[in-house]
């Protein structure tokens, strides 16, 4: 497979992560600290590291167990798809039968009422968990590693899917932040305010659409193993 069509077959997995709502939430969250710039860009460092140090690691293991073009090695990686799929539709299930009732106000997440009083050093930390120890993001690592370092690409092409899956997986932080940085903080608050009113509001619904969506596509894929 060659560069482009390895960038469009790991799209869809960026952007599950990017859209991922508690990270959503907690950049916003970040930017409505007193000091928004610092704060957001130590969670922006500490997300992005992370999701380009292990997309970076599973792409080096697999182009090394895929290295001989086996047939066998291809297999491993349509079935890393096929059960991600899997694992998604699961959750979507699951999600879905712990919904609120309507009328019924949503939990807020753990995260949510300490990140404001978070050290620059704990949001990096911070910004690493929210994009790695979670139940759907690392998945969706995997499966992107294993397609970038699956596809017999160059090494300077497997460094320039990388980078590309990474920066539309940080989407939904950097461009907050950026928004910040030109706008500045008052001019930013009450939209930020609003946003993040919205999401606490329909964090299940967000959660249980994007794994709907993510499973059928990762489904699909894996289904190339049967060919």
């Amino acid at each position: 497979m060659t560069f482009w069509p390895v960038i469009g077959a790991v799209l869809p997995q960026a952007l599950g992560i990017a859209l991922s709502p508690v990270p959503m939430v907690c950049i916003v969250l970040v930017l409505l600290s007193r000091q928004p710039i610092r704060a957001g860009s130590s969670f922006a460092v500490g997300w992005v590291g992370a999701l380009a140090i292990a997309t970076g690691l599973v792409v080096v293991l697999t182009d090394v167990a895929t290295d001989d073009g086996s047939e066998a090695a291809h297999d491993g990686v349509d079935l890393v798809k096929l059960a991600v799929g899997v694992l998604f539709a699961v959750l979507a299930v699951r999600y879905w039968r712990k919904r609120p009732s309507p009328g019924e106000t949503p939990p807020r997440p753990a995260i949510v009422d300490k990140i404001t009083t978070l050290s620059g050093p704990a949001l990096v930390l911070t910004g690493a968990g929210a994009a790695l120890a979670n139940l759907k993001n690392l998945p969706l690592v995997i499966g992107a590693g294993t397609q970038i370092g699956g596809s017999g690409l160059t090494t300077g092409q497997e460094v320039g899917a990388t980078a590309c899956f990474v920066i539309a997986a940080s989407l939904t932080v950097l461009v907050p932040l950026l928004a910040v940085v030109i706008a500045g903080a008052e001019r930013s608050a009450p939209t930020l305010k609003t946003l993040e009113k919205w999401l606490l509001s329909n964090l299940n619904t967000i959660l249980v659409v994007l794994l709907a969506v993510l499973a059928t596509v990762m489904i699909g894929q894996g289904l190339d193993l049967f060919r």
